[in-house]
């Protein structure tokens, strides 16, 4: 009997720890620390992100060029960069683009010092400049569009907007 309840409590409680597992995104954002330089995960999203979402919404029309889609990805039992996350939002329009990264709580803005600015001057054509660079994020300038890093405290998001 004692060794009936023993395997019952093991497997309770594997299956437990199963349905609790977290998903950790950092590998999938990692890029956003070197120069905001974002994924879009609405294109070709792996399976492994896919379990921690739990509501998927989509406004905007995808038949009209000209208007934004922004897809919000609701999530649970999700981290990234150590930090519980929320949702993910991506917002892509005709010339421009941003991805939202929404955590639970404001702890995640001990993150900044992480987030580079992105390589000035790799096309010799154009001359890149740093307009601000803070604790709140960093906006850089290359004479065609504009990359912005936003820390929202009240938000509680990390935003990274490319835009012309």
């Amino acid at each position: 009997m004692k060794k009936s309840i023993m395997i019952l409590a093991i497997v309770f409680l594997g299956q437990s720890t199963i349905v609790n597992a977290i998903t950790d995104w950092t590998p999938y954002l990692k890029p956003m620390l070197l120069g905001c330089d974002y994924p879009d995960p609405t294109d070709k999203l792996p399976t492994y992100y896919k379990a921690s979402i739990v509501n998927n919404k989509i406004k905007g029309n995808k038949n009209n060029e000209f208007e934004e889609i922004v897809t919000t990805y609701t999530l649970k039992n999700a981290t990234t960069f150590g930090y519980p996350l929320a949702k993910v939002e991506y917002l892509q329009g005709q010339e421009w683009s941003h991805l939202k990264l929404y955590f639970k709580d404001s702890k995640f803005t001990a993150l900044r010092r992480q987030f580079k600015l992105p390589e000035l001057n790799k096309d010799p054509d154009l001359i890149a400049k740093v307009i601000r660079n803070s604790l709140e994020g960093y906006e850089v300038d290359d004479g065609i569009g504009s990359l912005v890093l936003e820390f929202d405290r009240a938000e509680k998001s990390i935003s990274c907007f490319w835009g012309h």
